[in-house]
Formats: structure tokens, sequence, C-alpha cells
């Protein structure tokens, strides 16, 4: 091994080194004690040659000995830079020189190979730090995506949500239309079969007083009777179905003017005297408040109105009585007309649609083409007044109730008058 050979040729200079000193001194002339002057001098020539052995051991070993701890210490703090040998490194260098040089130049080897792995594995650290960066911003912006995506989808759902809530709304509407239609229908259908029913008995009563007169089994004043009884009938259904025309046409028109409400009420009893057959058999019987008003009206019309509610009235109370009473409410500026029979009732079944269109509920040897309720409830309100009509509690028979705003008070000398 070369750092043997090294230590040895140390110790064979050192040993040439001793040799020489001690000739030397051996062979000078010694003045005074011979034999402690001989050992004094090999002393020194001993202890010279030790040192001079001592310093080429640690040229040889102890120095690069040190410079390998040091650098040893400086790669465990992390400090790759130390360097402990700063000459070229080549394989002849080497191949050339002792053990502890080429420990040395091993250690530098190494050090500069953890400096290359040590940049590699930073290099390939940041590498992946980039990635992994850039990984994430891809990942943020995706989950900012998604949560636009989710937040249009939850918005599209609340609108899918409302129109879901619309569609139910629709459809409802739509099952409550079919269900009014339908029953419109069959109402439309109930009075073609009763226009047709109350067109064909007047004419074919016509016929037959016109048939019986011509065979001479009646006289021409009963034919005369029966004929002009009918043919009012079918006037009044004509009426009715004009009416009825113009009031969805909106052409039903009105002459407003101011009207005493108990001078309306006298002379609607007056006709309905008229109006009322002598088989009916019917009583009417007027109660008139004191404090006397005026409503703002078409007198013609609310005759109408009035006549088609007393007429109702009738078919239901036969040989029964007819009440018409006024009262004026000043706390809340209405007046109202009711009218009350004694009779029957009025059909739990069609209360609640009683002023639609044909609506009707009569015996079977009575007439009536349901639409007069009706025309009255639009002529009603065309004076921004109210109507009602209800059962009578515990008692019998029905009440119309017409309530009308208060036009003006009347005055004693119109009283007067």
């Amino acid at each position: 091994m070369k750092i043997v050979s090294k230590i040895l040729v140390s110790f064979f200079v050192t040993f040439i080194v001793l040799g020489g000193a001690a000739a030397y001194y051996l062979l000078s002339p010694v003045q005074g004690a011979p034999h402690m002057l001989l050992f004094q001098k090999v002393i020194i020539i001993f202890a010279s040659a030790m040192g001079v052995l001592g310093i080429l051991l640690a040229a040889i070993i102890l120095h690069p000995l040190k410079k390998l701890g040091k650098g040893a210490e400086q790669i465990t703090k992390g400090n790759f830079a130390f360097q402990i040998y700063d000459a070229a490194l080549t394989k002849g260098k080497f191949k050339n020189t002792d053990e502890l040089s080429q420990l040395i130049m091993a250690f530098e080897v190494m050090r500069k190979r953890m400096i290359e792995l040590d940049n590699n594995l930073s290099q390939r650290i940041r590498t992946k730090t980039f990635d992994l960066q850039r990984v994430n911003d891809e990942l943020i912006e995706k989950e900012k995506i998604l949560q636009q995506a989710n937040a249009k989808l939850v918005n599209q759902s609340e609108d899918l949500k409302k129109i879901n809530e619309e569609l139910a709304a629709r459809n409802k509407e739509l099952s409550a239309a079919n269900a009014k239609l339908r029953k419109l229908d069959a109402m439309k259908t109930d009075f073609i079969m009763i226009a047709a029913h109350e067109l064909r008995t007047p004419i074919q009563l016509i016929l037959g007083s016109v048939q019986l007169a011509e065979k001479g089994l009646i006289n021409s004043d009963q034919a005369w009777k029966t004929i002009s009884s009918e043919v009012k009938k079918l006037a009044e259904m004509a009426t009715y179905l004009l009416d009825v025309g113009k009031i969805e046409s909106g052409t039903f028109t009105y002459d407003m003017k101011p009207l005493d409400v108990s001078q309306l009420v006298e002379e609607l009893v007056s006709s309905s005297t008229k109006f009322c057959s002598q088989d009916d058999l019917i009583t009417i019987d007027i109660d008139l408040d004191d404090d006397r008003v005026k409503i703002l009206g078409d007198e013609h019309r609310l005759m109408q109105a009035f006549l088609n509610i007393i007429n109702n009235a009738v078919k239901f109370a036969k040989n029964g009585t007819i009440s018409i009473r006024t009262h004026t409410d000043r706390d809340n500026g209405l007046v109202e007309v009711k009218v009350t029979d004694d009779g029957t009732g009025i059909p739990e079944e069609i209360l609640p649609i009683l002023f639609s269109k044909f609506v009707t509920k009569t015996n079977e040897n009575e007439r009536g083409t349901g639409l007069g309720l009706f025309i009255t409830k639009s002529i009603v309100e065309a004076h921004k007044a109210t109507i009602k009509a209800m059962n009578n509690k515990n008692a019998k028979g029905a009440t119309f109730t017409v309530s009308f705003p208060i036009y003006e008070r009347v005055s004693p000398v119109t009283m007067i008058e």
C-alpha cells in the first residue's frame, strides 16, 4: 500500500538522519566526561529524529484525515460547497497517489456527485412543485366551473320547480275550466231542451187552438185567448234571449236617473199585481222604511230585474205571500230592498249557481228558461249594487236582497208631492 510505503520511507529517513547524527557525534572529539556527554548527544539525536518522524507522519496522515473530518462535518450540515481537494481530478492522479489522497479525492467526487444529485433533486422537486401547482390551479379552475355549473343547476332546478308549480296551477285552472265547460255544456244542453220545450209547447197550443176553432170545437174568443197568452210567452222568451245577447256583447244600455226607492217599490207592486195570474193567488205585502232615499238607476231595467225576482218567487210560492221591504243603512250608505216568499225555498243544489245562465229547477208542469235571474244580476251590478239569495232560517221560503248605494235623501217637499 502506498501510505505504508510513505510511512516506511519516513522511518527510513528518520533512521538515516538519526544514524548520521549519531556517527557525527560519536566520531567528534569529546571533552569533559565522555560517557555523560555521549548519552546527552544520543538523547538529543533521538528526540530530533522523533520530531522529524512526527512531522512526517502528521504531513502524511493527520493532515488529510483532518481535512476529511472537516469535509464530513460540513456535509452533515448540508453544506456541499466545502472543498477538501482543489486540484483537478483525473484517473492518472487517482492511481498514482496514496490511499489517503485517494480517499480525499473519492470524498471530493462523492461531494460533487451529491451536489449534482441535490441539484437534480431540487430541479425535480421544483418541476414536480410546478406540476402540482399547475394541477392545483387546474383543479381550482375546474372547481370554479363545477360551482358555476352547480349554481346554474340549482337555478335551473328552481326554475323547473317554478315551471312545475306554474304547470300544476295551469293544470288546476285547466281542470277547473274543463269542469266549468262541461257544466256549461250540460247547462246549454239543458237550455236547448228547455227552450225547445218552451217553444214547442206554446206553438202546439196555438196550433191546437186554431185547429179546434176551425172545427168549431171551441169558439174564436177561447182560441184568441190561448193564442194571445202563448204568444206573450214566446215574446218573453225572445226578449230574454235578446237581452242575454246584449249583455254579453256589452250593448245592454241604461238611462240612469235619480229614483225614489219607495216609489219604485210601489210601482213594482202595481206591476206585479198585473204580472201574477189569477190562478197564482199570490198576496204581495210591502213595508217601506220611513227614511226615504234616492238611488241612481234605470227605472225600466230595475222594474225588469225585480219582476224577474218576483216571477221566480211566484214559481216556488204558489198560493202564498210575497213581501217587499226596504231598509236604509245610513252608516254604510246603502238602501236594501228585500223580496221574501213563503214557498218551498230554493233547492240547495242550485243555490250556489242561482244567478248563472240556464239554471232552472221547476216542476214538470212549470216552464222556465233559466235566464231571468242571470239578467237580473247583470242589471243590478250595472247599478253598482249587489244581489244575494238565501233560504229563510226556521221558516219557509227564500229572501232576495238587493243593496243599492244611496244617491241622495228625499226632501220633505218631494215626499209631500
